[in-house]
């Protein structure tokens, strides 16, 4: 019984066993003293309730399967990481697009786009170039870090259903280095993106129990005379942050 309520699933379970005991039990206890018509509600129920559990499970199942169980059920912390689906990866692209520009120059909202693939996007052919170089840039600072520590990253890794993801994932044992990349060609640039980084880690060091740092690697295309304010900002927010983060700025020119 204990076990049971360690995880939504367990949970599920036994609600539907409790229910449907009790109405079993009720109606073998009360079948001798129940007319015809109170007997039959209980009846079509116990007859219908299962197939209509086999239809919310199978919904369940098939559509939220990540949010039937408990980070404790998973072998392992590497084992509650997946990859993202294209859609996925679609969506995180273009928030690296809004992040790089100025907003009032954006693309149009994921949701706007035609089709996932980068040639089908009914965007400017300069949101296609930016792109393109958002994904140079990322591609090129992941093996950068492949490089520096020696062991390979996963790509595009995503944390559960909690809507956390990064760019690459290292593993050194039982430390796990996760490594986000960000293009800024201005230094006009909303705090948002900062903040969404900071937040993806603070759930990924709680998940996994501190054994976690956060690599935010910002490649910057401006001058470098007007990256003083936005690093005063960027590095005051990095300190407040309960997670270990590590900034890093790298002009676009020296990659």
């Amino acid at each position: 019984m204990k076990d049971l309520v360690k995880n939504p699933l367990g949970i599920v379970a036994l609600f539907i066993s409790l229910i449907y005991s009790i109405a079993n039990l009720l109606l073998g206890a009360t079948a001798s003293t129940l007319s015809a018509d109170e007997r039959h509600p209980l009846i079509i129920f116990i007859v219908l309730f299962p197939v209509v559990v086999l239809g919310v499970f199978y919904l369940l199942v098939s559509k939220h399967h990540g949010k039937l169980y408990a980070p404790g059920d998973y072998k392992d912390d590497k084992s509650f990481l997946r990859t993202l689906s294209p859609e996925e990866q679609e969506t995180k692209i273009q928030r690296e697009l809004s992040d790089a520009i100025p907003q009032a120059e954006a693309p149009p909202p994921a949701e706007q786009v035609v089709s996932v693939s980068p040639e089908s996007v009914s965007v400017r052919p300069d949101y296609l170039e930016l792109r393109r170089e958002i994904e140079r840039v990322e591609e090129g600072v992941v093996k950068r870090y492949e490089k520096r520590l020696g062991v390979p990253g996963e790509r595009n890794l995503g944390i559960g259903d909690t809507g956390v993801a990064f760019d690459a994932l290292f593993t050194e044992g039982m430390q796990f280095t996760a490594l986000e990349v960000k293009l800024l060609r201005s230094p006009m640039i909303s705090s948002m993106a900062l903040d969404r980084a900071l937040y993806g880690a603070v759930v990924a060091d709680k998940f996994f129990e501190s054994r976690f740092r956060l690599l935010l690697v910002v490649v910057f295309d401006f001058p470098v005379d007007d990256l003083a304010r936005i690093r005063s900002l960027w590095e005051r927010k990095v300190r407040a942050c309960p997670a270990k983060v590590e900034l890093e700025f790298v002009a676009k020119a020296d990659l």
